[in-house]
């Protein structure tokens, strides 16, 4: 028997034994919650039953958030509730947790050109933070072959998007450095573990576009100060432009991974956020 065929089966008996407690025909034909989303919400719930620690903690919130997403979706009603038939449980079928970050990284990528556009921001936020709970490598970005390999970045959207991206990491480099000029000692050896995790994922970049533009590691200074945002002049401002840089390429590199077109591009854009949003040891 279908969902619906449930539903209809259970208020036509509590419409038989109470009729002023009858369902609403949303029940039987209202919204029902994204399933491509609820696969997510269930994995997630997985992990947080057979996680342990962060990890478990991370999932739960996940799995809730998932949950959350597909109310949304559903919509309300004209009394501003979600509909009834927008059911949110689990059910009776049982999915295997993910178990780990670089498992639930294939599982997003996968899963992101079945999710509603809306919700894609969403699920490659949750492979981002799950990602950067532990050291990211970026071997299967930098190690690739792209002359022969077939993960190799070929849509021409990605294409720009990874020059793009080296572009932001110049500037972020060059930011550092401008702030390099008045940091204290903490602050210059956070400087240098910054830049060396920037060169990382620049050297990542530049593998993907090496073979079409052969110049990628000769950059050009690109950090430019924006009315209200000047030169530091102290310790404090240095650091506090040293923040600064550091939330804007995080928050340039989500953008990027929810925006890939490719598969390809996209685990590697999630993994390189992560690398990103981690931050030096």
């Amino acid at each position: 028997m279908t969902s619906s065929s449930r539903i209809f089966a259970a208020c036509l008996t509590a419409a038989l034994a109470a009729p002023l407690a009858a369902c609403s025909p949303l029940d039987v034909f209202g919204p029902r919650a994204n399933g491509e989303i609820m696969s997510l919400a269930q994995h997630a719930s997985a992990d947080r039953v057979f996680g342990d620690g962060k990890w478990s903690e991370m999932r739960a919130f996940h799995a809730e958030q998932l949950k959350d997403e597909a109310r949304r979706l559903c919509g309300t009603n004209d009394a501003g509730e979600v509909p009834s038939s927008c059911d949110v449980t689990y059910g009776d079928t049982d999915l295997p947790a993910a178990g780990e970050a670089e498992e639930l990284l294939t599982l997003t990528v996968e899963a992101a050109d079945k999710v509603p556009d809306e919700s894609v921001d969403l699920v490659i936020a949750q492979a981002i933070d799950a990602l950067a709970l532990e050291p990211v490598t970026l071997d299967p970005v930098a190690d690739q072959d792209n002359a022969d390999s077939d993960s190799a970045v070929t849509d021409e959207d990605d294409l720009e998007a990874v020059r793009a991206m080296l572009a932001e990491e110049n500037a972020f480099s060059y930011g550092l450095d401008i702030a390099l000029a008045h940091a204290d000692t903490d602050l210059r050896d956070r400087i240098a573990a910054l830049k060396k995790a920037s060169d990382q994922r620049v050297r990542a970049l530049g593998a993907l576009i090496s073979e079409e533009h052969p110049d990628w590691d000769s950059p050009a200074p690109g950090y430019e100060f924006t009315p209200g945002n000047t030169e530091p002049a102290n310790p404090a401002e240095a650091a506090a432009l040293v923040k600064q840089l550091e939330a804007s390429v995080n928050e340039k590199w989500r953008r990027t991974a929810a925006n890939a077109q490719s598969t390809e591009w996209r685990e590697d854009a999630i993994r390189l956020a992560a690398h990103a949003q981690r931050g030096p040891a």
